[in-house]
C-alpha cells in the first residue's frame, strides 16, 4: 500500500528525495509510459460521455477566480512601503498577498 504524502513546493526544497524515492518515481513514470501501470481504484478511468459532462474550475468554483479590485488611499510607514519597492516589479501585488493571508488567518481563528 503506498502512501499519500503532500508537501508545499518550499518543504520539497528543503527536503529533497531520497533516491529510494526517486527510484520510485522513476518507476511508475516507466510504467506509465510503457502502458503497464495499474489503475488507481480512488481514481478510475473516466469514459468519453464523462469527460464531455466535466466543467472548467472557473465555471465550477467562481469564487477561486481573482477579485475585484478597489482602489483606496492608504498612509503607509516610509520604511514599509520602501522594502516592499525594493522586491521589484509587483510590490503592490506583493502587499495586497500579505494583507490577504492575514485576513484568511484572522477568519480561520474565528471560527
Amino acid at each position: 500500500m503506498n502512501t499519500l504524502i503532500t508537501m508545499t513546493l518550499d518543504e520539497v526544497k528543503k527536503n529533497p528525495l531520497t533516491e529510494e524515492e526517486k527510484n520510485v518515481i522513476r518507476r511508475a513514470a516507466a510504467q506509465v509510459r510503457a502502458g503497464t501501470a495499474e489503475d488507481d481504484p480512488d481514481c478510475p478511468q473516466q469514459t468519453k460521455e464523462e469527460l464531455a459532462k466535466f466543467r472548467p474550475w472557473y465555471e465550477v468554483h467562481p469564487e477561486w477566480c481573482e477579485a475585484k479590485k478597489t482602489e483606496i488611499h492608504l498612509q503607509i510607514d516610509t520604511d514599509v512601503l520602501e522594502w516592499y519597492k525594493s522586491q521589484g516589479r509587483g510590490y503592490q501585488t506583493k502587499m495586497n498577498d500579505v494583507l490577504r493571508a492575514h485576513a484568511f488567518l484572522q477568519r480561520s481563528a474565528e471560527h
